[in-house]
């Protein structure tokens, strides 16, 4: 089968796509042939080096979710030619990727769609960003309806993501983007939506209005005035998260950090959003496996609206 996988730590031309052998499933796991995927920031972090926790030597492959169909199980109940998603989770031990024509994964990691459901390719760009919502709003900021949430960095994954996700709980959300998603956001359900670059954006960040406050993108040290005291705040990643604690213990607010993690039933919660209509994915930019690395490349340069999108059919 083909992977795409690296044999150095460094820029995207490190990566490349080899031939490599197919892994036969053992109980507990299925083999998934792959359909799309989606690129976040961690994929870029273990590449780059950054963040070494991706198995011991090389090479290792790349990508953190997937969207598939199985095509061998050894998990009872769940049959061959399911869709199915999966998110592999920090593995110290491994050095796989979701890049991949088959992935053999254990059923912890993926969540099914309902049975005859047929989700599109761009459902593939979902995984990892709206179960990284899902636990923002559920479990981080505890958004309960009738109250006020504001996304900052709403433009992204995550952000569009944790919008759909809060509308639906009957959270009034407001977001906070870069010019490209403003119309994006509110098509999504947002209430009110302010670009970031403007002096609009100002007004929340002062405001002390909302009930609770989910940051996925920017300087969390500048939202820290948007909630009302003590607070609930939570950053969507880590390193964000200690650099904005110094900040957030002077001005007595609380604040969290949330990861995706990959909880079976929690995938499949999201799977059946999907299907449903309630969760959607918003695609940016589209490309085909082979053109992995130049994904990598434009990953985080600015005006984000929506997610990056992998194709997993080769030429």
């Amino acid at each position: 089968m083909w992977a795409v996988q690296y044999h150095r730590y460094g820029d995207p031309s490190v990566l490349k796509t080899e031939d490599v052998a197919v892994r036969k499933p053992k109980p507990g796991e299925v083999m998934v042939e792959t359909v799309s995927s989606g690129v976040s920031a961690i994929d870029l972090m273990y590449r780059s080096g950054k963040l070494r926790m991706h198995g011991v030597g090389f090479p290792k492959q790349t990508g953190f979710d997937v969207l598939g169909i199985v095509r061998e199980s050894r998990v009872p109940g769940l049959k061959a030619d399911r869709w199915v998603w999966a998110v592999l989770d920090v593995e110290p031990l491994r050095r796989r990727g979701t890049a991949v024509q088959y992935l053999t994964v254990g059923s912890e990691r993926i969540g099914a769609f309902p049975e005859e459901f047929v989700p599109p390719a761009e459902a593939g760009s979902l995984p990892l960003g709206s179960l990284t919502a899902l636990r923002g709003i559920r479990d981080g900021v505890r958004a309960r309806y009738g109250e006020r949430l504001l996304i900052v960095g709403a433009g992204g994954a995550v952000g569009l993501a944790a919008i759909q996700l809060a509308v639906a709980l009957g959270v009034e959300t407001d977001a906070v983007c870069g010019a490209r998603a403003i119309e994006l956001c509110r098509g999504l359900g947002a209430t009110r939506v302010f670009d970031h670059a403007t002096p609009e954006a100002l007004e929340p960040r002062r405001s002390g209005d909302y009930d609770a406050v989910l940051i996925a993108a920017g300087n969390g040290r500048d939202w820290l005035g948007a909630a009302r005291p003590p607070g609930r705040i939570v950053l969507t990643r880590g390193d964000a998260w200690l650099r904005t604690l110094p900040a957030a213990l002077r001005a007595r607010r609380r604040i969290g950090a949330i990861a995706a993690g990959h909880k079976s039933a929690e995938l499949t919660e999201l799977a059946q959003l999907v299907a449903a209509g309630i969760l959607r994915p918003v695609v940016d930019r589209t490309y085909a496996v082979t053109d992995l690395a130049r994904a990598h490349e434009e990953f985080g340069k600015g005006g984000t609206a929506g997610s990056r999108l992998i194709c997993h059919t080769m030429p």
